[in-house]
């Protein structure tokens, strides 16, 4: 019996999900879906480079605390 209540939940939830999913796509259109992929294309990138960089900065203090690398002066790049 939980079995059959458990797949009639997952059924209805698969079809509220599509139902909505159609809604999503149908209200707008192909000029505003790609004017979103375009703006979200370039903040995934924007995040990708400050993740980047993040961990760029911190294998560099991790290799100065080593001994292994110069460390940064203020005022020089």
């Amino acid at each position: 019996m939980d079995k059959i209540t458990a797949d009639n939940c997952y059924g209805a939830s698969e079809g509220s999900a599509i139902y909505w999913f159609r809604r999503i796509l149908d209200g707008y259109s192909l000029e505003q879906w790609t004017a979103m992929g375009v703006i979200a294309s370039l903040v995934i990138g924007l995040l990708t480079f400050l993740t980047n960089l993040y961990f760029e900065i911190k294998a560099k203090r991790r290799r100065v605390a080593r001994g292994i690398g110069y460390p940064m002066q203020k005022g020089r790049c």
